[in-house]
């Protein structure tokens, strides 16, 4: 997202008010996870733009639609994460709501703080805002380890639930200021407009629809 950084701080006015991507990464920024079933240094992102024009309530119908009218995957095994209000940033009880609005129940939508579901800066400063993920349950006999969380679920880590799409609602821009004891700190503040920024993992859905225990035993890896 990082040629759209302009646009989102509209710094320059976009040509587009809407985009779709599929951006080919690389990411070294959680390098140490590289080889576990679901990372991978290079992987492709496909992802929806929204810059100042649809907003939450578009996002999550959309996601829905897609996920489960055109890829057919059922809805009784999507869970989601929510923001539940940090650094004086609330809890994002719209979009709680929106998610039942369209089907999910309350048991399935779980919420996280700012290190899972809060997006961005990409450095020190920039646009950021509070997340939705999407996690698809693949069932009992894809758990690999023991759960480090209370209730199985979202962000468990024994590799029942995998997080397959991101729903970032980039509404803030941190920005660093020096307060009066000369101590740095950061604030928020809304951003010109409120944009969408979303990322689904290419082969992460590979992974769903063709049911291995990795993505390395999918199609896009297993014949090299």
């Amino acid at each position: 997202m990082q040629q759209f950084i302009p646009y989102l701080l509209r710094e320059n006015i976009p040509p587009f008010s809407r985009a779709v991507s599929v951006q080919k990464c690389f990411r070294t920024s959680d390098i140490e996870k590289v080889g576990s079933p679901f990372h991978h240094t290079f992987f492709e992102m496909l992802g929806n733009w929204s810059f100042g024009d649809y907003w939450k309530k578009e996002a999550i119908e959309w996601a829905l639609e897609l996920l489960i009218s055109n890829f057919r995957l059922p809805i009784s095994r999507l869970w989601v994460t929510v923001f539940k209000g940090e650094q004086n940033i609330p809890k994002d009880e719209e979009a709680i709501k929106i998610w039942q609005d369209f089907g999910i129940p309350k048991e399935r939508i779980k919420e996280f703080g700012m290190e899972d579901n809060f997006w961005g800066p990409i450095g020190e400063v920039g646009p950021c805002g509070p997340c939705s993920e999407i996690y698809y349950d693949r069932g009992e006999e894809f758990k690999t380890g023991e759960c480090t969380i209370s209730n199985c679920g979202p962000n468990c880590g024994c590799g029942r639930f995998v997080e397959i799409w991101n729903l970032v609602f980039m509404e803030y821009k941190r920005q660093l200021v020096i307060n009066d004891k000369k101590e740095k700190i950061y604030e928020y503040v809304p951003l010109p407009t409120k944009n969408i920024d979303t990322g689904a993992g290419l082969e992460r859905l590979a992974n769903i629809f063709q049911k291995t225990k990795s993505n390395f035993e999918t199609d896009l890896f297993l014949p090299i």
